[in-house]
C-alpha cells in the first residue's frame, strides 16, 4: 500500500522523540535516523496513515515529481504491506533534512514556567534598580549630569547610588527620553515582573497601551509645559522638548498645544472608569466630611442652645430668689414695725390697769361684780374691761375667803395683780391690740357710766406717776410671755383661750408613757443603724464618654449591604431604620408587600458573611412594632460602666423593692428589673463572657439601695474565690448559720443552709398567716405602722440567695440540692426570700425542669452552643452574642438584649472596704438551726443537766407573759437567735412549753406558781 506525504508533514515522521517501535514493543529500536537506509526504510504506520491521508493526497496531486514510494518490509512487524520502493535522488535529499532539535528546546525552555519566574525575577529587581537611580539622578543632578554630558565614567565624580551604570540609565530615560514619563516605563517593567512571577497579574496589552500612551503623552504635555524653563534637565525629556520645538517652528504655539490636549484627551478616556472611581470616593468623602461637619455644627448649636436655656434658667432661678428674698425681708420689717406699734400701744393700757388696782375696793368690786353683765360670753375687743373686773373681783373674793379677813392688804394687792397678769395677755393678739389701740377715756366711758369713774381715773393717773418704775420692767416681761402664749396657742379655739383666761382651777396633764410614745410612732426598721451612710458613687470609675459606636458611614454602608443581600435572596424591603446602641446596632426593616419573615429569618449566616460581623441576630418580627430586627455588632463597641447607671435619674428616683441596675439597652436607655417582682433568677453563659461581672453589678445595685436592716444576703461560692470580697459585709448585709462562715464555701455545709432557708421560709409564711397578710411588703407595712403586736412578730428583712456555680452541687450532691432549691423557688416569694442561680454549664442535667419551671426571669450571656441557649431562654439567640457583657434578659418570655454594667474587682473593693468601716450589727443576721431527722435525739437528756443562766429568767417571762416564743426571748435580751431557741428547748425538756408548732408560739404548760416548783427542785 503505497503512501503520500508532503515534506511539511515529515517531522511527524522524523522527529527523534517519536519511536514507532517503542510506542508499539515497549523498547527503542537500534536503528539510526541519521543514517538512511532505503531498504529498511519502514512504512507508514496504519496508525499514522489515517490523520495524513488527505493531505498527502492532495500533496500528491500537486507535486507528482516529489512522491516516494516505500517497498514492503515483510519482516518487520507493525508495518502495513508494500509493494515496492522508487527512490528519486532529489526527493531522497528531501526526507533526509530533519528540523533543528535546538530551536525546539529552546523554545520549550522559554516556555518553562521557572524561566518565566526568573526572567520575571530579573525584570523586577532591575525595576527596583531603576527606580533608585532616577531618584539618585534628580538629588545628584549636578555631578552626573555633567559627567554624562562629558563623558567624563570617573566613579569619584559620578554621585549616583546606582555608579556609573546608574547614572547613565537614568540619564538615558530622564534626559534623552521621555522625562517623568520614564517612570511608567519602570513601573510598566515592575508590572509585568510581577506578572511572571504571578503577583500580580494585570491584563498584558491593555497595561501595555496605557502605559506607553500615558509616557509619551506625558512627555509631550510636560515638554510643552517646560519648553521655556530654565531647568537643568528636560521635564518631558528630549523627545519631548524636540517635538514641541519642531511643532512650534512648524505650527506655532496652537499647533503644539492642540496636540497636548489630544494627547490629554487620549489618557482620560483610558482611565475614564478609574477617574469616575475616584470622583466617586471624593464625593463621597466630601458628603460624609459635610455631614460630620453639619452635625458637629448641630451639636454645638444644641450645646450652645442647653447653656443659653441653662442660663437664662439659672438668671430666672436667681430673679425669682431674690424677689423672695426682698419679699421676706419686707415682709420680717413689716412684722417688726407692727410688733413696735404693739407693744407702744400696750404698755400705756397695761400701766392703766395696775393702776386701776389699788383704786378698787372690796365693796366696789363686788358691787361691779354683780351689777356688770356681758353682753357677749366670749371675749370680744369691747370688753377687756369688764372681764378683767369680773376676774378681778372673782380673785379677791377666794383670796379673802383663803385668807381670812386679817390677810395684808400687800398680799391681796399681788395675787390681784397675778390674776390681772394671766387674762390680760391670754386672749388673742388682734384683741388686745384692737382694744388697747383706742383712748384710754373711750375704753373706759364705754366700759361703765358710773360716777365712780372719775375718782378711777383720778387713781389711776397718780398711779402712773408714782409706780412707773416697778411697771415697766414687769410689763416688758408679761408682754414676752403673752407673745410667746400667742405664737404656742393662736387664736383658732375660742373656748381654748377662755380655758387660759380663767386658771382659777389649774389642772394637772399626766406625763405620757415611753410604751404610748413609741405606738404613737411608726417604726423606724433603720433606727438601730442609724449612723450608717450608703456608699458614693465617687468609689466608682467615672464614665469615659466616646462619643457614638458608630459612624454614619458605617451606618449606610451596612444599610446598603443589608438591603443588596436581601434583594440578592429575593426580598425586597421598603424602609430601613438604624438605632445605635452601646455594643449594637439594631436595623428595623419593613418588607415589601407579601415577603415573608421565614424567608428573612433564615438568612442570619449570609447577612453575617456580607457584613463580615462577629454574629448577627435576626428578630422576626420584633414584638409589638410591625417591624423586623436585625442587630449587627459595632466595630467599635463601648463599655457601659457601673457609675454611669447608678448616677442615673433612672436609678436614683426608681421606686422598686430590690431594684437590680443591669446596664443599656440598644438605644441607650437605663435598664432596670425588680427581683421581687420576678421572683427569682437564672444566670448562664459560657466561661469568660460576663457571668461574675453581672452578679457584682446585681449586688452592687442592691446594696446602693438597701440598708442593711432592709436586705440581707446568703451567699454560696463552690470557686472560693468569685464572693469572697464580701466577706467585709459580714455584720451588714449577710446572713448564715450560728457559729458558721458567712460566705459558704463548704459543700458539706449548703444543704443545711439551704434547708435552713426552707425553715425559715416557713416561720416568715406563719407570720404572715397571724398577720392576714399576703407577703411581705404588706406584712412589714403593718409591722412599721405598729398594727402588729412586737412580741410575737418581727420586722423581716427580704433575704437574697447568691448561687454561684450551680453545675458544681448538682454534680456533687444531686437531689440534696435539688429538692430544698426547688421548694424555695416555688414557695419562698412570699415570704421575701428571692434566688439568684448562675452557672457556665446551662445544660438539662443541671438546670432540670423543675428548677426552670419556678424561675421566669433568665440572663443569658454568651454560650457556645443552640442548645444551651434552648436551655436558658427555651428559644435560640444565645448563642449568637458577641460576649464581653452581651447579654439576652427574658422575663416571662419578653426577651431585651442589654450591655451588661462593668464593674470592677477594685470598685466592688472599694465599697465593701467603705460599708464595712461603718458600725455594724454584732452578729450576721442568724438563721434557725436545721437537725436533719434521725439526729435530734433526746431534748431532756441534752439539756436538763446545763441550763443557760437566762433560764429563770426566761421562763418567768414566758409564764408571765402567757407567750412562747423565741424571737420575743431574742429582741427582750438582745441575745443570738441560737441562744434563744436552746433555751426555749430547756424550758421544752423542763415541761413548760409544749413542743414547736412551726411559726406558731408554743403553749405555756404552767402557771408562776408550778414554775417557782420547778425552778427552786432542779
Amino acid at each position: 500500500m503505497s503512501t503520500s506525504y508532503s515534506p511539511i508533514d515529515e517531522p511527524s515522521f522524523t522527529d527523534t522523540a517519536f519511536d514507532a517501535e517503542e510506542m508499539l514493543n515497549g523498547h527503542r529500536s537500534d536503528r539510526h535516523d541519521s543514517t538512511p537506509q532505503p531498504d529498511d526504510a519502514p512504512a507508514a504506520s496504519p496508525y499514522d496513515e489515517s490523520p495524513y491521508a488527505g493531505n498527502n493526497r492532495q500533496t500528491a496531486s500537486a507535486t507528482p515529481s516529489r512522491q516516494t514510494t516505500y517497498a514492503p518490509q515483510g519482516n518487520q512487524p507493525g508495518y502495513g504491506s508494500t509493494t515496492g520502493t522508487t527512490v528519486v535522488p532529489e526527493q531522497t535529499a528531501v526526507s533526509r533534512r530533519r528540523p533543528r532539535a535546538g530551536v525546539a528546546k529552546t523554545l520549550q525552555l522559554i516556555r518553562d514556567s521557572r524561566t518565566v519566574m526568573f526572567i520575571g525575577l530579573v525584570f523586577t529587581i532591575l525595576a527596583g534598580y531603576m527606580l533608585i537611580v532616577t531618584i539618585s539622578y534628580f538629588a545628584n543632578i549636578g555631578s552626573d549630569q555633567s559627567a554624562m554630558l562629558n563623558g567624563d565614567f570617573d566613579p569619584t565624580m559620578i554621585r549616583n547610588a546606582g555608579g556609573p551604570a546608574g547614572a547613565w540609565i537614568a540619564h538615558t530615560l530622564l534626559y534623552n527620553w521621555l522625562g517623568i514619563g520614564s517612570f511608567l516605563l519602570i513601573y510598566y517593567l515592575a508590572a509585568c515582573g510581577l506578572s511572571m512571577l504571578r503577583v500580580y497579574r494585570p491584563s498584558f496589552w491593555p497595561l501595555t497601551m496605557r502605559c506607553l500612551l500615558t509616557a509619551v503623552a506625558l512627555s509631550i504635555v510636560c515638554g510643552l509645559v517646560t519648553y521655556e524653563f530654565a531647568s537643568p534637565v528636560y521635564w518631558g525629556g528630549r523627545h519631548g522638548h524636540l517635538l514641541n520645538d519642531r511643532l512650534i517652528t512648524l505650527t506655532g504655539i496652537w499647533g503644539a498645544l492642540g496636540i497636548s490636549i489630544i494627547m490629554g484627551g487620549l489618557v482620560i478616556i483610558l482611565y475614564l472608569t478609574e477617574l469616575k472611581r475616584i470622583y466617586g470616593v471624593a464625593s463621597q468623602g466630601i458628603r460624609t466630611y459635610n455631614e460630620r461637619q453639619a452635625q458637629r455644627r448641630a451639636e454645638r448649636e444644641r450645646i450652645r442652645e442647653a447653656e443659653e436655656a441653662e442660663r437664662l434658667a439659672r438668671e430666672a432661678a436667681e430673679e425669682a430668689e431674690r424677689k423672695a428674698a426682698e419679699a421676706a425681708e419686707a415682709q420680717h420689717r413689716a412684722a417688726v414695725e407692727a410688733e413696735t406699734q404693739r407693744q407702744a400701744a400696750i404698755q400705756p393700757a397695761a400701766a392703766v390697769a395696775v393702776a386701776m388696782q389699788p383704786a378698787m375696793t372690796k365693796n366696789a368690786v363686788e358691787s361691779h361684780a354683780e351689777n356688770h353683765t356681758p353682753d357677749h360670753p366670749g371675749n370680744s375687743s369691747g370688753d377687756i374691761i369688764e372681764e378683767t373686773d369680773e376676774e378681778i373681783a372673782e380673785i379677791e373674793v377666794t383670796d379673802f375667803e383663803d385668807n381670812g379677813p386679817g390677810s395684808d392688804h400687800l398680799q391681796s394687792a399681788g395675787s390681784r395683780e397675778d390674776s390681772l397678769l394671766r387674762p390680760l395677755f391670754a386672749g388673742d393678739d388682734s384683741d388686745i391690740t384692737d382694744s388697747y389701740s383706742r383712748d384710754d377715756s373711750n375704753d373706759i366711758e364705754s366700759d361703765d357710766e358710773t360716777p365712780a369713774d372719775s375718782t378711777e381715773t383720778a387713781s389711776v393717773q397718780n398711779a402712773e406717776e408714782e409706780e412707773a418704775d416697778f411697771n415697766t420692767p414687769l410689763f416688758a416681761d408679761s408682754d414676752n410671755d403673752s407673745d410667746d402664749e400667742t405664737e404656742q396657742h393662736g387664736n383658732s379655739d375660742p373656748s381654748a383661750q377662755t380655758a387660759l383666761q380663767a386658771p382659777l382651777a389649774p389642772t394637772t396633764v399626766r406625763p405620757a408613757t415611753a410604751e404610748e410614745v413609741l405606738a404613737s410612732e411608726p417604726y423606724n426598721p433603720r433606727a438601730e443603724l442609724s449612723l450608717f451612710r450608703f456608699p458614693s458613687v465617687d468609689l466608682l470609675r467615672p464614665a469615659k464618654d466616646n462619643g457614638p459606636s458608630v459612624d454614619i458611614q458605617e451606618m449606610e454602608f451596612n444599610k446598603r449591604r443589608l438591603t443588596e443581600t436581601l434583594r440578592t435572596f429575593g426580598v425586597e424591603i421598603s424602609k430601613i431604620e438604624a438605632t445605635i446602641g452601646p455594643t449594637v446596632t439594631l436595623y428595623e426593616i419593613i418588607p415589601a408587600e407579601g415577603v415573608r419573615t421565614r424567608s428573612i429569618r433564615s438568612l442570619g449566616d449570609d447577612l453575617q458573611l456580607q457584613l463580615a460581623a462577629e454574629g448577627v441576630r435576626i428578630i422576626a418580627p420584633i414584638p409589638a412594632k410591625g417591624t423586623i430586627g436585625i442587630e449587627v455588632p459595632n466595630k467599635d463597641p463601648q463599655v457601659v460602666s457601673m457609675r454611669s447607671v447608678l448616677d442615673s435619674e433612672v436609678y436614683r428616683n426608681s421606686k422598686m423593692e430590690l431594684p437590680m441596675a443591669l446596664g443599656k439597652t440598644i438605644s441607650n436607655d437605663i435598664f432596670m428589673a425588680d427581683l421581687a417582682k420576678m421572683p427569682h433568677l437564672l444566670v448562664a453563659g459560657a466561661t469568660g463572657m460576663g457571668k461574675s461581672v453581672g452578679l457584682n453589678a446585681i449586688i452592687t445595685s442592691l446594696l446602693y439601695k438597701k440598708h442593711p436592716s432592709e436586705l440581707k444576703f446568703v451567699l454560696i461560692d463552690p470557686k472560693r474565690v468569685e464572693l469572697s470580697l464580701y466577706r467585709e459585709l459580714e455584720r451588714h448585709y449577710l446572713a448564715s448559720l450560728p457559729g458558721e462562715d458567712a460566705i459558704i464555701t463548704d459543700m458539706s455545709k449548703v444543704v443545711t443552709v439551704l434547708n435552713s432557708l426552707c425553715i425559715e421560709m416557713d416561720n416568715r409564711l406563719s407570720l404572715l398567716e397571724q398577720a392576714g397578710a399576703r407577703n411581705i411588703k404588706e406584712y412589714n407595712d403593718k409591722f412599721i405602722a405598729r398594727k402588729l403586736n412586737p412580741e410575737k412578730h418581727r420586722f423581716l428583712p427580704y433575704i437574697v440567695l447568691i448561687i454561684d456555680e450551680f453545675a458544681d452541687l448538682i454534680i456533687r450532691q444531686g437531689k440534696e440540692i435539688e429538692n430544698p432549691v426547688s421548694r424555695l423557688a416555688a414557695v419562698a416569694r412570699a415570704a421575701g426570700i428571692h434566688l439568684i442561680i448562675a452557672t457556665q454549664r446551662p445544660t438539662v442535667n443541671v438546670i432540670t425542669g423543675g428548677i426552670k419551671l419556678n424561675i421566669p426571669g433568665r440572663i443569658a450571656f454568651r454560650v457556645i452552643q443552640g442548645n444551651d441557649s434552648r436551655t436558658i431562654l427555651d428559644q435560640l439567640g444565645a448563642n449568637q452574642l458577641i460576649g464581653r457583657g452581651d447579654m439576652l434578659f427574658s422575663i416571662n418570655g419578653k426577651l431585651e438584649r442589654v450591655q451588661c454594667a462593668f464593674i470592677d474587682t477594685p470598685e466592688v473593693s472599694a465599697i465593701c472596704e467603705n460599708i464595712g468601716s461603718q458600725v455594724g450589727y454584732q452578729s450576721p443576721y442568724e438563721l434557725p438551726e436545721y437537725t436533719p431527722e434521725g439526729e435530734g435525739g433526746n431534748i431532756s437528756g441534752a439539756t436538763l443537766g446545763d441550763r443557760d443562766p437566762l433560764f429563770d429568767e426566761c421562763a418567768r417571762l414566758v409564764v408571765s407573759t402567757d407567750t412562747a416564743s423565741t424571737s420575743s426571748l431574742q429582741r427582750r435580751y438582745s441575745i443570738g437567735y441560737n441562744r434563744a431557741g436552746k433555751i426555749m428547748d430547756q424550758m421544752e425538756a423542763a415541761g413548760i412549753v409544749g413542743p414547736s408548732q412551726g411559726g406558731k408560739p408554743r403553749q405555756v404548760l404552767v402557771d408562776a406558781v408550778t414554775l417557782e416548783h420547778i425552778l427552786e427542785n432542779r
